[in-house]
């Protein structure tokens, strides 16, 4: 059960390890049956790594907010340059690296307030257009990114372990 004083706050180093752990098992719950486990195990080892978390958090334009409820990571957001293969010119842009929310937490608003604050830097950091990656078979999430007006402008391969999934582009422009 989710208490409703959730807070929110920006990540520092020394969150990592919660946030490794958050980022493993809502990935594991959302689309872990979907894989191999060989292929899940060495996603997650190199996406999900608290190593891979002080890295990140210590790279320059990254940016993490987190939401919490009585003590407990519950969800998080992850914003920083643009990585995703897509050519986008020379106008100044951000990613939506990740906005990842626990199945218990969901549909309460967490992931909404987390994008509403994405958005919000994105724009404050002069970003003219925010992109962001999502798994074509989504739907509820690419639901929710075109309710926000995000559209779907190309695709790619993500890999996970030695799986390929389809996903899709999306760019919200902020001008």
């Amino acid at each position: 059960m989710l208490d409703r004083a959730l807070k929110f706050a920006d990540a520092r180093p020394e969150d990592a390890p919660k946030l490794a752990a958050l980022g493993r098992d809502t990935f594991v719950e959302t689309f872990g049956a979907l894989y191999d486990p060989a292929d899940l195990k060495q996603f997650l080892e190199e996406t999900h790594d608290v190593s891979v978390w002080d890295r990140e958090l210590e790279e320059p334009g990254m940016e993490v907010r987190f939401a919490s409820s009585s003590g407990k990571f519950v969800a998080y957001c992850k914003i920083g340059e643009m990585k995703l293969p897509f050519e986008y010119g020379d106008a100044p842009v951000l990613e939506l690296r990740q906005l990842y929310v626990r199945e218990s937490s969901q549909g309460v608003g967490v992931g909404r307030i987390l994008l509403n604050w994405a958005i919000d830097r994105a724009r404050e950091r002069g970003a003219e257009d925010f992109y962001l990656g999502v798994w074509e078979s989504n739907d509820r999430a690419i639901s929710v990114y075109e309710s926000r007006g995000f559209e779907k402008v190309g695709g790619y391969k993500f890999r996970v372990g030695n799986t390929l999934d389809d996903e899709v582009i999306m760019r919200l422009s902020l001008r």
